[in-house]
């Protein structure tokens, strides 16, 4: 069985059972109509009182999601690589407001900054903001049992879940949206190229081209929609892989994609590397880079119907694509920001609105 089809499944049996952990995020009022109870992506209840108005958002996913939903004026704070991207001020300009947090912050500075709910992708402190009285949400960009299908809309349930009200019709109506963009992929491409092997770097952070992901995380779902592999999919995905000179030439990728802030520093490493630009997928011109908007549009968010489009047109040639079009169209829906044909051209070369490098280079 395929992971679209053990989406299907997934589906039809969360319908079933309201107590799936994955397939479905909990939902149910406490006794008390002041709050309401969530089960996050890692199965824990979480109470939270409604009408949060003060959330430490520590995921760029949730980031994203929150100000595509209505919900941007609730964020106090990011994780702080959101913060390093000039294309979230130019497009949502309340993000210039928001803290930079890392995943280590200390409870003390969420007490202090008033913080309500955590929502959170590395939950290794969640203990200590829960110790605090501050609630804590996981999300997540990988599946800690299985593949990473139905768990592609849990950050979005959650968020609709929580705040209600008209973001739990837009985060239903984004759900549908990805849903019918895979539909419509599988629909035109069938399963012609999915042996081919494509390995993905992770330019969120300055960690080089040896910084990937494995099985069971989103580009890995992103991949097999598009009917290609993850090259490191053999890979444990809740802790990074770190592949090697030795593995790259080992794994020999028909393809590569560069996303994240950094990915143009990361071109400059691989062109400058032997081993990497030696490899078959860079001297056929086969490397190609993520376009970032408001995140990088490989992480699950509002821009996720694009990349899935983007990334099975570069593997399947009877896929016709329109970046500039999609792109428009997508973050103007989210966003009400208007691209211009400039704007997506810079985007997709991880330039900022002024067409310089979204970091240093150093």
């Amino acid at each position: 069985m395929n992971k679209f089809m053990k989406q299907i499944l997934v589906g039809t049996m969360a319908v079933v059972s309201a107590f799936s952990v994955f397939g479905v995020v909990g939902c149910a009022n406490d006794a008390d109509e002041g709050t309401i109870t969530v089960t996050d992506m890692e199965g824990t209840e979480v109470t939270i009182k409604k009408d949060v108005s003060k959330v430490a958002c520590i995921s760029q996913s949730a980031t994203d999601l929150m100000i595509a939903f209505g919900l941007g004026d609730k964020i106090v704070g990011t994780y702080r690589s959101f913060t390093y991207n000039p294309w979230t001020t130019e497009i949502y300009p309340t993000c210039a407001g928001y803290k930079a947090y890392s995943y280590s912050v200390s409870a003390e500075e969420l007490v202090a900054d008033g913080i309500e709910l955590v929502i959170i992708q590395d939950t290794e402190n969640a203990q200590a903001f829960r110790n605090a009285g501050i609630p804590v949400v996981a999300v997540h960009q990988y599946s800690p049992t299985g593949a990473f299908d139905d768990e592609v809309y849990d950050t979005a349930r959650l968020i609709g879940d929580i705040f209600g009200s008209d973001a739990k019709q837009k985060a239903d109506a984004w759900i549908k949206d990805v849903k019918d963009t895979i539909s419509e992929i599988e629909s035109k491409i069938g399963t012609t190229n999915a042996d081919k092997a494509v390995y993905y770097v992770n330019g969120e952070k300055s960690k080089g081209l040896y910084y990937s992901d494995g099985g069971n995380s989103m580009i890995s779902r992103i991949y097999d929609i598009a009917n290609v592999q993850l090259a490191t999919e053999k890979y444990e995905v809740l802790n990074v892989h770190k592949v090697s000179d030795e593995e790259m030439v080992s794994l020999n990728p028909y393809a590569m994609m560069i996303g994240g802030a950094y990915q143009n520093n990361l071109m400059d490493s691989l062109n400058a590397s032997p081993v990497w630009s030696g490899l078959d997928c860079v001297t056929n011109n086969r490397v190609y880079r993520i376009p970032v908007a408001m995140i990088g549009i490989e992480n699950v968010g509002a821009e996720t119907p694009v990349m899935l489009k983007y990334t099975a047109s570069l593997f399947n040639d009877s896929y016709e694509f329109d970046m500039h079009k999609e792109m428009k169209a997508n973050i103007k829906k989210y966003f009400n920001y208007d691209l211009t044909d400039a704007d997506i051209d810079n985007m997709c070369n991880g330039l900022s609105k002024s067409g310089e490098r979204m970091v240093d280079a150093n």
